[in-house]
């Protein structure tokens, strides 16, 4: 099935502004229909309204807000100013960042989000962790470091594949963005699941009949994690994407000590494509 349908979470941040290049370039390529989402909890400024201050100083808190959001707006529609306005649209909504993402994410084939960064002090509520939103929407997302020039087409991919639910559910969605130029690479780290495959049927048969050609690699488990052991041979093989399910594992254990899908969240330097 091909891509009609983006949703980009833009809010001014550093990832997000490749995010939105990368959006941009997916519209332009699938001839979809993009939406840009600002999704924002309370500020700091809006949070120190207090009933007892006069409704000047009020007003004026209220208005630093306002505009924030107002040259966000602009800047989008700056980035997307080749994109037909019926193709284009912009959506403002005040409330949990991530529930609110998560909940529009259902109704797209595709979410564009940046990699997760630290706000500055006073944007705090415009933080977005793309694994969460991987979670709890049950759709694909795709997130882009920041300072990331996007690359749909000719591409070294990287599959992470352990023969589980999650990985099978990416490997499925990323049908949607994997292109017949791209060299696609399945990566196991450790586990050797590629010597326990099924009877008369492998992952590269997958692959294959999706006209799609693969290599195997198998790498060791050592002191690194695999998390660390996949982000280093994306490095290493400038790999242009990475395919992964998204917790495997549960969030819970993943955040008492630890997990693949939160460390490479935060430390890929390449766009990471997840589902859950």
């Amino acid at each position: 099935m091909s891509i009609r349908n983006i949703l980009v979470a833009y809010n001014g941040l550093p990832a997000a502004e490749s995010a939105l290049q990368g959006a941009v370039a997916m519209q332009k390529h699938y001839d979809a229909h993009l939406t840009g989402l600002f999704a924002f909890g309370d500020s700091n400024l809006s949070g120190r309204i207090q009933p007892w201050m006069p409704q000047k100083v009020q007003d004026a808190l209220l208005e630093v807000d306002s505009q924030s959001s107002q040259k966000i707006r602009e800047q989008f529609a700056d980035a997307c100013s080749a994109i037909p306005a019926d193709k284009r649209h912009w959506i403002e909504n005040k409330g949990p960042v991530h529930r609110t993402l998560a909940a529009y994410a259902r109704l797209y084939d595709i979410t564009v989000l940046g990699m997760h960064e630290d706000g500055a002090y006073g944007q705090e509520h415009l933080e977005i962790h793309p694994d969460r939103v991987t979670l709890d929407s049950g759709r694909p997302v795709i997130s882009f470091p920041a300072g990331h020039t996007p690359q749909l087409t000719g591409r070294h991919v990287v599959v992470a594949w352990d023969g589980g639910r999650a990985a099978a559910r990416a490997l499925a969605d990323a049908l949607q963005v994997l292109k017949s130029d791209d060299t696609i690479e399945i990566v196991s780290v450790g586990r050797l699941p590629f010597a326990q495959t099924l009877p008369d049927f492998d992952v590269t048969q997958f692959f294959q009949r999706h006209d799609l050609s693969v290599t195997l690699t198998e790498l060791p488990r050592d002191r690194r994690t695999i998390a660390d052991t996949l982000v280093d041979h994306c490095d290493s093989t400038g790999a242009g994407l990475l395919v992964m399910g998204a917790y495997e594992h549960s969030p819970l254990r993943e955040g008492l000590i630890g997990g693949v899908t939160q460390t490479i969240a935060s430390r890929a330097n390449i766009p990471v494509f997840m589902s859950h």
